[in-house]
């Protein structure tokens, strides 16, 4: 069994990775194609941003403690905890840094880390987003809680919980914002895909006089 060493320093390579795509698409490659000017006025800071801003202290405040280990905090350490529990949030970190990637890519310059239409704005539904409206909540779902789980930290767990519990409600703001910017296009997509994971495949009833399928990507 590793020690709890191996497993800090495993975490600081894993969100190093994760960041390195972040800090690319976010700056960077923006700053080579140019900034674009907003559309429309960002949506007014809200209850669930308020929870999202700090929970995004809490969670950082305690990855800093979970890294300094501190023997005022070793109480945050889940006893008896199992390895298998890391490897799995270690396995579920890396799947999504690709995942991150691919999502950055296909949104290019339309990435906006707030609630905006930019003026060439277009509905995107190549990607990830032909199946998900939402893929880089998934995203960052997946990683924070696969993170968590690699710490080990009960503090770490419960801020990575909070982080995640507004997400349904600022999509919603952000699906109400699509709906008056592309109208019915939008809410057909809607009705297309998932919100958060892709919709399961419902198919018609067999019909001896069509060999065809209907697919509804739910």
């Amino acid at each position: 069994m590793a020690d709890e060493s191996f497993y800090r320093i495993l975490f600081v390579v894993l969100y190093a990775l994760f960041a390195s795509v972040r800090v690319y698409y976010r700056f960077v490659k923006l700053k080579r194609t140019g900034p674009e000017k907003a559309a429309k006025e960002r949506r007014p800071f809200g209850k669930a941003e308020a929870v999202i801003s700090i929970a995004i202290v809490g969670y950082f405040g305690s990855i800093i403690l979970y890294m300094l280990n501190l023997s005022l905090f070793a109480w945050t350490q889940i006893p008896d905890y199992p390895e298998f529990g890391r490897w799995f949030g270690v396995f579920v970190a890396l799947t999504n840094i690709p995942l991150l990637a691919w999502i950055h890519r296909t949104l290019g310059r339309q990435y906006s880390p707030c609630l905006q239409i930019r003026e060439s704005h277009s509905l995107i539904m190549v990607g990830p987003y032909a199946r998900v409206r939402h893929p880089m909540y998934t995203v960052l779902t997946g990683f924070s809680l696969g993170m968590a789980l690699v710490t080990a930290n009960s503090l770490v767990i419960c801020f990575a919980i909070l982080l995640i519990i507004p997400f349904p409600f600022v999509a919603r703001k952000e699906e109400q914002m699509l709906l008056e910017t592309f109208g019915d296009k939008y809410r057909e997509y809607m009705e297309q895909t998932g919100r958060f994971f892709p919709r399961i495949s419902r198919k018609r009833e067999a019909n001896p006089s069509n060999d065809s399928e209907l697919r509804t990507d739910n």
